[in-house]
C-alpha cells in the first residue's frame, strides 16, 4: 500500500513521464488543459504526476476491441 505522502522517488516530472509514454511534453500539457491523461500534483510551478495514478490511468486506457466507446 502506497503512502498517502509522496516521496520524490514516487514523483515522475513531466518529461520523465512524456519519455515514458512516448510523447511530447507539450501532448501532456494539452492533455491537463482539456481533462485528460493522469491526475497530476502542481508544486507552485511544477507539475509532477504520482506514479501511482499514471498506473491507475493507463490501465484504465486498456480496451479488449476497437468497437469498445472511447470516453
Amino acid at each position: 500500500m502506497s503512502s498517502p505522502n509522496p516521496t520524490s522517488s514516487d514523483l515522475l516530472r513531466p518529461s520523465q513521464l512524456a519519455e515514458r509514454l512516448n510523447i511530447t511534453e507539450r501532448t501532456l500539457s494539452e492533455w491537463r488543459i482539456r481533462g485528460y491523461g493522469p491526475a497530476y500534483i502542481r508544486l507552485g510551478k511544477s507539475i509532477r504526476y504520482r506514479t501511482e495514478s499514471v498506473e491507475t490511468w493507463l490501465l484504465a486506457q486498456e480496451h479488449q476491441s476497437t468497437s469498445e466507446e472511447v470516453l
